[in-house]
């Protein structure tokens, strides 16, 4: 992972001509590559509060005819229970292979039905050996050029995605993308998810120049399928506002956040549900950029300069008590509009109230948090008891929200893995009834204890959304907590032995 960080690093410096005099003006490409250095970890430290728009699909798309003899399968991914499904899907299976020499796309089908099913299943061995056997199947008998291999690309490319395996996702995405052009055209929609896990995984592997194209590309596809003004375009908007941020392009982020409430307020009105969606990711990406800075990442645009670009100092972090008023007034619009429109689904606004409650809390102002969490909370078992797949509960059990990243683990961020080795520090403590820790310990490490001990006091400050019972927080005891770093293989001087 570190090892591409040094080719956008290289990336950026070699196009580094072609910068314009505004540093933030959109699509500075050259700049955007290095954007990338602070992508990994954040993404780990804001999946509490931003979910990743980015990460591997989990369900591919398959054609979207449903013969009357997969009607149980689908029925079963429509509900979501994917055991079922992957039990339809090995029964067509079975039903085909006995006719596979005279009827070998029937098989082909079915396959890509069972790997779509074990992928959401999460087994990503079985469903790379049922898309594997679809792909040498439809090459054997229709070529590789047909578009029957289009549903078993996309199911390896999504599959070794999904285990983190993006090198290996790549020449089957890239593959994908080209049958699909040839087989439906350029611009046509079903190809965005193809286009997003290949932007997903170009960012993975070093080569954010390439992943922006397609980013933008999608936004095209788009523009192409419902036209430039079309509140439609919202939700491919706000993906590409999410891509930037997760590579810590922060204002360009939140200029397409802008551009899609603007689009909704012109074409829908100010009191339309589809500003819900741009609202919160506005709000969000301020918690992106608190805890994107606080991990030590180098800014996109300074890296690129090369007498900046070996500096190693430690910037002072942000405060989370001064987030930026803007993302507040965001998320409590956001709620305003759900609870004052009839059409607004109760997922919705318990996702809405959690999100301001979490803004609350990272401010450190409890109080006005627990106002919005007993909302969210007293709410959330209507939803459950009327849909068996609902939403997951968000107070089950204490969530990190905010952490001040000690310097030990901001150094580490910043080291090429054969510089480094892993370490770990054991924690347990109680988080109270508003979020708050108490009674931290170490309960084991292999770190040294100096660093150890400054991992400890950052955890007594962080804070957490807490757990919910009967609409009520509580307190939770011997909450464990493992935190994991690099540190550098050579030993620095140390006053102690490892605790």
């Amino acid at each position: 992972m570190r090892l591409a960080l040094q080719t956008l690093g290289a990336q950026a410096s070699e196009g580094k001509g072609a910068r314009t005099a505004n540093p933030r003006t959109p699509y500075a490409t050259a700049s955007v590559a290095v954007g990338i250095m602070k992508n990994f970890v954040q993404i780990v430290l804001c999946a509490v509060l931003v979910p990743v728009s980015w990460a591997a699909p989990g369900s591919v798309e398959l054609s979207p005819a449903r013969p009357a003899s997969q009607q149980e399968y689908w029925a079963q991914v429509d509900r979501k229970d994917w055991s079922a499904a992957v039990a339809a899907a090995t029964k067509l299976v079975e039903d085909a292979r006995p006719d596979a020499q005279t009827e070998p796309l029937e098989l082909v089908q079915a396959l890509s039905l069972l790997g779509n099913a074990q992928l959401n299943h999460r087994d990503f061995i079985a469903a790379q050996a049922a898309f594997g056997e679809a792909l040498k199947l439809a090459e054997q008998h229709e070529g590789p050029a047909s578009r029957h291999t289009l549903d078993p690309l996309k199911g390896l490319g999504f599959t070794h995605a999904a285990r983190g395996e993006h090198d290996q996702a790549l020449p089957y995405l890239d593959r994908a993308l080209l049958i699909s052009h040839r087989t439906h055209g350029l611009f046509y929609s079903g190809q965005q998810s193809i286009l997003k896990q290949l932007a997903n995984s170009l960012t993975h592997t070093g080569q954010a120049l390439d992943a922006e194209r397609h980013v933008n590309y999608m936004l095209q596809v788009g523009e192409r399928t419902y036209g430039e003004n079309n509140p439609k375009l919202v939700p491919l908007i706000c993906s590409v506002g999410d891509w930037y941020a997760e590579i810590g392009i922060f204002d360009l982020a939140r200029r397409h956040y802008r551009e899609a409430i603007k689009l909704v307020e012109k074409q829908l009105g100010r009191k339309d549900l589809a500003l819900v969606l741009p609202l919160r990711r506005l709000a969000q990406s301020y918690v992106q950029e608190l805890l994107f800075d606080a991990n030590g990442f180098l800014d996109p645009y300074e890296v690129a300069e090369p007498d900046k670009a070996t500096q190693w100092k430690l910037e002072r972090p942000g405060n989370p008590r001064y987030l930026e008023v803007d993302g507040q007034k965001a998320l409590i619009r956001s709620v305003s509009l759900l609870k004052g429109h009839p059409d607004a689904q109760p997922e919705q606004l318990v996702e809405a109230l959690v999100d301001l409650g979490d803004w609350y809390q990272v401010k450190q102002e409890p109080y006005k948090a627990l106002t919005y969490y007993r909302e969210a909370a007293q709410l959330y078992p209507t939803i459950a008891d009327a849909n068996a797949s609902a939403m997951p509960d968000p107070f089950a059990f204490p969530v990190r929200l905010y952490y001040p990243i000690p310097g030990t683990i901001v150094r580490s961020n910043r080291l090429l893995p054969d510089e480094s080795e892993e370490v770990f520090v054991q924690m347990q403590f109680t988080v109270t009834a508003e979020g708050i820790v108490k009674d931290a310990k170490i309960i084991e490490s292999n770190a040294y204890s100096r660093r150890a001990s400054e991992i400890l006091t950052s955890m007594k400050a962080a804070r957490f959304r807490p757990k919910f019972e009967k609409g009520e927080p509580v307190e939770t005891t011997a909450v464990d907590f493992r935190e994991v770093f690099r540190t550098r293989k050579k030993a620095e001087p140390e006053s102690d032995d490892p605790s």
